[in-house]
C-alpha cells in the first residue's frame, strides 16, 4: 500500500555515511521514529552492492532484542540472534537452539567485539529513554567513538531516535555524529500519493495532487499513508479538508503545537481601518506576491509584534492575517512548553521549532509571548531552562532561513527583553489600542451582520438600514467610550439575549441600551491603560506616520 521504498529520498542516509567515511565519528544518530525510514535504512544497507563486504548486520530494540538482518533482493527481514549457551544442568537442547539477547547492556555487550575486531553495522532503533547504570548506552558509544579498531575496520553505529538529546548527555552528542531527519519531501509525499491512489483506482488529476502535497507538509511518511487511508476508508476518495483535519489530530498530539485552516478574514473583523490598511500594504501584499517582491529587493516578512492590552482582537486578527494570506494557522502552545523536569522545556521547544517550519510557510502564533520573552537569572535549574528555552527562541528568530512568519502577541510589552524588540527581530511592532467611535460602530455593526462579507448572523431588529446605524452612531457608540473590541461584541450578545428573554420578534434599541448599562467598565482604569499603552506604542512602533494615524484614530481624550 505505498510507493517503493527505492523512490523515496536517501539523502539523509548518505548524509551521515558521508560523515562516517570522513572519519567524524562512527557512531551516527538519525533523528526520526518513522517506521518507514527505519524500513528505509534496512533497505538501503541490503540494496547497496557496497554493504556486501560487511560481516554482520546487527538490530536492537527492546521487544525484538538483538536479531541478525538478513540480506537480499527482497524487502529485509530479520532473525533472531542467539548467543551460544554454556553447559549446564538446563541440557543439550539449550546449548544448541543458544540464548536470545534482550537486556540492553548484554546486546552492547555482545555486539562489542564484532565492532572492534570485524567489519560490523549495528543499528539500535526505537531508543527513547533509557537508564545509563541499566544500559551503558553512553559509555558503549564513547568508546566505540575513539576506539581505533572500530574507525579501522569501519564499523558503524546507526542510533534512530525521535531526539539525541534524549538519549546522550552533551558531552557523547560531541561523539556522534547527529543527522535530523526531514519528516518527508515534497517529492516523497507526492510519490506514496500517487502509488496509494493507484492501489486503491482513486482519481488523481494535478490540481488534486498539488493539494494534497501542500496539505500534508510536515508529516512523515508512516502518518502521510495512515491519513490517506483514512480518508479513502472514510469517503472512498482522497479529501484535502479532511487530511487537513487528520493532520491537525496528529499534530495536536504533540501538545506544544495545534495547526488549523483559518477561514475567516478581515472583513469578519470590525474597525481597525488603520491597522487593517497598514497590514495589507507591507505584509499580506507581500507575501501574496513574493516573486515581484524579490525584484524589487523587498525582505519578506518573518516575525510581527501584536502588542496591547487584553480583548483588543491581537489574536484574531493573527487568524484573519493567515487567511488573508492562505497559510496554515499554527498556535504555539507556550503554557505546555515549560516541564518539571530537567531538559525536558528544551527538548519541548527544539521539536516544535522543527515541526512548525516543516510545515512551513505558515503563520505561527505565538499568544503571550512574554511567556518566554526574558532572559532570565540561571540561579537554579528552573532558570537555566528559562534561559535555553528563550535562547532557541531568539536563535530561530533570527535565523535567516526561517520559513515560518512568527506572529507573536503580549499584554505586556514592557515585560519582553530587549534583544525581542529591537530592530531585526520582529519585522514589524504593531499595537491593538481601544477603538475609537468609527472603529467602534463598525465592530457593533459586525457581528450584527451588517458588514460587508461578514460571516456573523444577522438578528432580526426593529430597525433597518440607515435607522440602525444613525441609532447605533447617535445613543450606543457614544456610551460604550473605552470598550474593547470583546466587550462590543459581548454587548451585541447581551442585546440579542435580552431580546429573547422579553418574548419579542425583534430586537429593538431598549435591548441595545439596557446591553450598555449592563456592561461595568473602570474608565479611570481605563484611560490609564490607553496612556500605558500609547506610550509603549511610542517607544516600540518605528513608523511615525503610522502611529500618528493610530493615535488619531482613537481620538484620545474622547469624553463618554
Amino acid at each position: 500500500m505505498a510507493s517503493s521504498l527505492k523512490e523515496l529520498d536517501t539523502g539523509w542516509i548518505e548524509r551521515g555515511l558521508l560523515k562516517r567515511r570522513s572519519n567524524h565519528s562512527p557512531v551516527v544518530c538519525f533523528e526520526t521514529t518513522d517506521p518507514r525510514r527505519l524500513h528505509q535504512l534496512k533497505s538501503y544497507l541490503s540494496w547497496q552492492p557496497e554493504f556486501a563486504r560487511y560481516e554482520q548486520v546487527f538490530v536492537y530494540d527492546q521487544w525484538n532484542g538483538l536479531e541478525r538482518l538478513i540480506r537480499g533482493d527482497g524487502p529485509p527481514r530479520t532473525e533472531p540472534y542467539r548467543k551460544t549457551a554454556p553447559a549446564s544442568p538446563l541440557g543439550q537442547r539449550l546449548r544448541e537452539e543458544g540464548v536470545s539477547l534482550h537486556a540492553f547492556k548484554a546486546a552492547l555487550k555482545e555486539v562489542d567485539p564484532y565492532l572492534r575486531k570485524g567489519n560490523t553495522i549495528f543499528i539500535i532503533q526505537n531508543v527513547s529513554e533509557h537508564r545509563e547504570s541499566e544500559s551503558g548506552l553512553e559509555s558503549a558509544i564513547k568508546a566505540w567513538a575513539i576506539d581505533q579498531g572500530v574507525v579501522a575496520r569501519g564499523s558503524t553505529v546507526f542510533i534512530l531516535t525521535a531526539d539525541a538529546g534524549r538519549i546522550l548527555d552533551e558531552f557523547t552528542r560531541e561523539l556522534a555524529v547527529i543527522i535530523e531527519v526531514d519528516p518527508s519531501l515534497a517529492s516523497e509525499r507526492e510519490a506514496i500519493i500517487e502509488s496509494t491512489a493507484r492501489e486503491l483506482e482513486v482519481p488523481l488529476d494535478d490540481e488534486l495532487r498539488f493539494q494534497l502535497v501542500v496539505a500534508t507538509a510536515g508529516l512523515n511518511l508512516h502518518q502521510l499513508e495512515s491519513i490517506l487511508l483514512e480518508s479513502y476508508f472514510t469517503t472512498r476518495r482522497f479529501d484535502p479538508m479532511r487530511l487537513k483535519t487528520l493532520k491537525s489530530e496528529l499534530v495536536r498530539k504533540s501538545g506544544v503545537l495545534e495547526v488549523s485552516d483559518p477561514r475567516a478574514g478581515f472583513d469578519d473583523i470590525g474597525g481597525y481601518a488603520i491597522l487593517k490598511d497598514f497590514v495589507r500594504k507591507y505584509i499580506v501584499n507581500v507575501l501574496r506576491h513574493p516573486e515581484r517582491a524579490g525584484r524589487f529587493g523587498v525582505p519578506l516578512p518573518k516575525g510581527i509584534l501584536f502588542f496591547g492590552p487584553p480583548g483588543t482582537g491581537k489574536s484574531l486578527f493573527a487568524n484573519a492575517l493567515a487567511s488573508e494570506i492562505g497559510l496554515p494557522f499554527i498556535n504555539l502552545v507556550t503554557e505546555n512548553i515549560y516541564s518539571k523536569w530537567l531538559g525536558e522545556s528544551g527538548q519541548k521547544m527544539k521539536s516544535a521549532i522543527r515541526l512548525a517550519e516543516k510545515m512551513s510557510p505558515a503563520i505561527v502564533f505565538v499568544d503571550e509571548i512574554d511567556r518566554f520573552g526574558r532572559r532570565g537569572v540561571a540561579a537554579d535549574s528552573a532558570g537555566e531552562e528559562t534561559r535555553r528555552v528563550f535562547s532557541q527562541f531568539l536563535e530561530w528568530l533570527g535565523r535567516p532561513d526561517r520559513e515560518a512568519i512568527i506572529v507573536g502577541t503580549t499584554n505586556v510589552p514592557e515585560h519582553l527583553d530587549e534583544a525581542f524588540t529591537r530592530t531585526g527581530r520582529f519585522d514589524y511592532k504593531i499595537p491593538f489600542l481601544y477603538p475609537g467611535p468609527a472603529a467602534r460602530l463598525d465592530i457593533l455593526k459586525v457581528h450584527l451582520g451588517l458588514g460587508a462579507g461578514t460571516r456573523h448572523r444577522r438578528p432580526p431588529l426593529a430597525m433597518e438600514g440607515d435607522a440602525l446605524v444613525t441609532f447605533l452612531a447617535r445613543d450606543v457608540v457614544p456610551a460604550t467610550g473605552a470598550f474593547s473590541g470583546a466587550e462590543l461584541e459581548e454587548v451585541v450578545t447581551r442585546a440579542r439575549r435580552l431580546g429573547f428573554d422579553r418574548g419579542a420578534e425583534v430586537i429593538g434599541a431598549e435591548d441595545f441600551l439596557a446591553a450598555v448599562r449592563s456592561f461595568r467598565v473602570d474608565h479611570g482604569h481605563r484611560q490609564r491603560t490607553i496612556a500605558g499603552c500609547l506610550a509603549q506604542a511610542r517607544r516600540l512602533t518605528d513608523d511615525q506616520g503610522f502611529l500618528d494615524a493610530i493615535e488619531q484614530e482613537m481620538e484620545v481624550g474622547e469624553e463618554d
